[in-house]
């Protein structure tokens, strides 16, 4: 067993930066929800959960093509300071569409059910899309670029600004609902935002923003499919639920998957610093040098995720009472099945980053699109024969069947051909061709 003292030698510079940031954004988003659970009806708590739903596949979207290639490809850039540019005027473009894109997918979600569209949870919905987004850029530039500590101030400062927002619109009488609370996270997004970003103004020049957007698109392409496709893997599981089941179901569903959130934070954390030092162990030592990182972060990472997640599922009747009420407690079940559905999510994002290492994200878009049926063959009847339980099920065994998918095509990537491993000029173990750099 690993001894404390060695424990916090391995969790020092970057990596426990990375830690307490994540924690501070995932705590804040976990007080938030508690919060908004509390402050209003369940049924408008569904709502509040149908805005974060239908805005977290956009900042999926904005991952695939801005964060999560620059979290690889920041290593390599000639001109950090012109590259960040060239990745926050390409951020700001994206924010604002995707903003739209939220606005007008909830409008529609609301006609569809025969509702009056909620022009003010509607627009703040938008508005707190744009903000996330940007916010999510700044905070992965500051930790590419070293500058983590900036990160954590940015990040606690908004942890700290929205219950002071909160308190001061009830104090002035404003009513507490959920287009309010939303209209809140998102002005507290932008306040604590705007000062990081003024730190890049630089003119990022045309030729920087085509070599950005260029180097961007060769991972991008497919890690936007995958992000489509985890779509009906499970956030169309969740809409289909609200759908079907009401807002008061989607609300119970909600409140089990953040207390599953609790664990979500420590894989959150690794996306800050794993995809980066995946890509430098590649970079320098191949793929010896690449398994031996992943091995040491899954080890490190997997004993407290599978303790946490004990902690949080086996007593799932007494944390949702304690946290979100009585009215909760029926949705146990449902976080038992969305805990199952992290171990499959925690492993998966292991192997995972292998491909993304080599550069082949297209394996993993193969892997994700293999779970897709799944999920859509089980949603219907799942949903039909044990309602909200039902929902929950169908996404932990949609990502038990990426899981799989993944692992198939690892296997299969480490057999040699029969007549022996073609030479590679890099040199034993090198990757077989590096990009340019630009």
């Amino acid at each position: 067993m690993m001894r404390p003292a060695s424990l916090l030698a391995r969790l020092r510079g970057p990596s426990l930066l990375s830690l307490l940031d994540q924690g501070a954004v995932s705590g804040f988003g976990f007080l938030a929800g508690i919060a908004a659970a509390r402050l209003v009806d369940m049924e408008d708590f569904g709502r509040f959960a149908l805005v974060l739903i239908f805005g977290g596949v956009a900042q999926a979207v904005h991952n695939a093509l801005v964060t999560a290639p620059m979290m690889t490809l920041a290593a390599a850039a000639r001109s950090p300071r012109r590259y960040a540019a060239a990745i926050l005027a390409g951020a700001l473009v994206l924010g604002a569409l995707l903003a739209l894109g939220v606005a007008g997918a909830l409008a529609l979600y609301f006609a569809l059910r025969g509702e009056a569209v909620p022009l003010d949870l509607v627009t703040a919905a938008g508005a707190l899309t744009l903000g996330q987004n940007l916010q999510l850029t700044a905070r992965r530039l500051l930790f590419a670029s070293g500058a983590g500590p900036r990160a954590l101030v940015m990040d606690l400062s908004r942890a700290a600004a929205f219950p002071v927002a909160v308190a001061g619109s009830w104090a002035m009488g404003a009513p507490l609902d959920a287009a309010q609370l939303v209209g809140l996270l998102a002005v507290t997004a932008l306040l604590t935002t705007l000062p990081v970003i003024v730190g890049w103004a630089v003119e990022p020049g045309r030729r920087n923003l085509a070599a950005a957007a260029s180097r961007h698109w060769q991972m991008a392409r497919w890690l936007l499919p995958v992000v489509l496709v985890t779509f009906g893997q499970e956030q169309l599981v969740w809409i289909l639920a609200g759908g079907a089941l009401g807002d008061e179901a989607l609300g119970g569903l909600r409140a089990a998957q953040y207390l599953v959130g609790i664990v979500l934070l420590m894989l959150t954390a690794t996306e800050n610093v794993v995809p980066t030092g995946a890509g430098r162990a590649y970079e320098a030592g191949g793929e010896t040098a690449l398994r031996a990182y992943l091995l040491g972060v899954a080890g490190r990472l997997g004993v407290p995720v599978g303790f946490l997640l004990a902690l949080v599922a086996i007593p799932a009747e007494l944390w949702l009472r304690l946290v979100f009420g009585a009215p909760y407690v029926p949705y146990a079940p449902c976080l038992r099945w969305l805990a199952l559905g992290v171990v499959f999510i925690f492993l998966r994002d292991m192997v995972g980053q292998v491909f993304r290492a080599r550069r082949r994200t297209d394996v993993i878009f193969r892997a994700f699109l293999v779970s897709l049926p799944v999920s859509l063959v089980l949603i219907r009847p799942l949903l039909d024969h044990y309602g909200a339980v039902g929902a929950a099920a169908a996404v932990a065994i949609g990502h038990g069947a990426s899981l799989v998918a993944l692992l198939t095509a690892l296997a299969r990537s480490e057999v040699p051909p029969l007549d022996g491993p073609s030479p590679n000029p890099a040199g034993p173990g090198a990757p077989a061709k590096r990009p340019d750099r630009c």
